[in-house]
This record gives C-alpha cells, structure tokens and sequence, in this order.
C-alpha cells in the first residue's frame, strides 16, 4: 500500500496531529538533543522527521520502500540527521544502538499478522535497545473494535483481528481498492506479550491520533499506549 499510496498518506486526518504527539513522547520519553531514537513502521517519517527538527538523532525503518524514499528526500531537504530504511519490522537486526524506541499508529505492531510474527516485532525493538530505555507502542484497542463491531463476517473473534476495505489513491490520481487486516488487543494481552519478550510495563494509556496524553484507558479508547522499558 505505502508503495503505491506514497506522500499521499499525509493527506490523511490521522496524521494531522504530528507535532502534538511529538511533543508528548519528548516530554514521556524525556528525550534530550542527540538522543538516538528508533521509528519501527515509521511510514513516510513524520515522527522521526519532527523529532529531529527539536535535535533528536533519529533511525526509520518501514517496509515500504516508497515511504522511505520520500522520507530520507524530506531529511535530506532540511538537513536533519534522520535516517531510514527499508526494513522488515519483523526482521530488526540492530544490536543496543538506541536509547529510546517508539511504533506508533499501527505502522508494524498490528499489521504482522500472527502472535509470533508481532513477537518477533517486539524481539527485535528489545535486541535494538540500550537496557533501561523505553519504548512507546500504540495499538487498536480491542474492546472498542468488538463493541463497534457491526458485521462478524469483518471480525475475527478468535484473533480480534478486523477487515476492512479501502480505497486508496496515488499521487497520479490513480484508484485501488486494497483489503486491510488490523489485530487489535487487549491491555492484559498487550502487557503478557511485552513482559514475555523482556520489557517491564510501566504504564498504559488510552489515546487517539493527535491526542496523546496520560489519559485513563477505557472501553471506548481508540488506541492503546503501552509504555514499556527494556530490562
């Protein structure tokens, strides 16, 4: 999809809230100039970009070699020391090189498919970090999708995974249909997974594009924010 769609995912409401959700993760993060932060599913690097505009040393990896090569064009254009990479989230092979890591509006974590593939997701940000960092995860929330739900046949009980179709545009104008498949999850869920793979859980918020904040999660939370260090 990225490859197709290209810079017109910024056309997109949800990726209007940039600089507000940067401004959160700074604070959270508690992020200071030449920090060295790694963006999994970094999509076209509106995080990672932003971040380095305040200073922070930035690496982007996405499987879309269209999103990164107007992302590395944007960092070149403004001379910010951000990085990205055509990688396979599933896939990192960075060993301790950051200080802080973020995967944020369902760019990896949640499009990988089955338990073990967003495992070896959340493997691979542990094997990336430095001990003692954190890492910033948002997911759909499950009991918001299953109390939405208005026809079973888009809904996988057994996974809470839902389908949906879309129709996307490229920048030339061109239309396509594309099938997308999110899993959502539950907190308890999301907190046996990463305590599993080696985090510590420190917090969990609920929050929506554009709006993060150490808000309560509740049922009809868009997302999850799962607020995690490495061990």
């Amino acid at each position: 999809m990225g490859d197709f769609i290209k810079d017109n995912y910024l056309n997109y409401g949800f990726t209007k809230g940039t600089v507000q959700e940067v401004d959160f993760l700074i604070e959270r993060m508690n992020l200071q100039p030449d920090t060295r932060i790694l963006d999994i599913g970094c999509g076209p690097g509106r995080h990672s970009l932003e971040l380095a505009r305040r200073g922070i040393q930035t690496v982007g990896v996405d499987i879309s070699a269209e999103f990164i090569k107007y992302a590395n064009g944007a960092a070149l254009s403004e001379g910010l020391n951000a990085e990205f990479l055509a990688a396979d989230a599933r896939e990192l092979a960075f060993i301790q090189e950051f200080d802080g890591a973020i995967c944020l509006c369902e760019g990896a974590f949640g499009l990988a498919g089955s338990e073990e593939n967003h495992r070896k997701v959340l493997r691979g940000v542990h094997q990336a970090l430095r001990s003692g960092s954190l890492f910033i995860l948002t997911v759909i929330n499950a009991l918001n999708v299953a109390r939405n739900v208005n026809d079973d046949s888009l809904f996988d009980a057994y996974t809470c995974t839902k389908a949906d179709k879309e129709v996307i545009l490229s920048p030339e104008g061109e239309a396509k249909e594309v099938s997308i498949y999110t899993t959502a999850f539950t907190f308890r869920e999301l907190k046996m997974l990463l305590e599993s793979e080696g985090f510590e859980v420190e917090a969990a918020y609920g929050c929506s594009a554009g709006h993060f904040g150490v808000n309560p999660l509740k049922v009809d939370s868009m997302e999850i924010m799962m607020v995690s260090r490495r061990k």
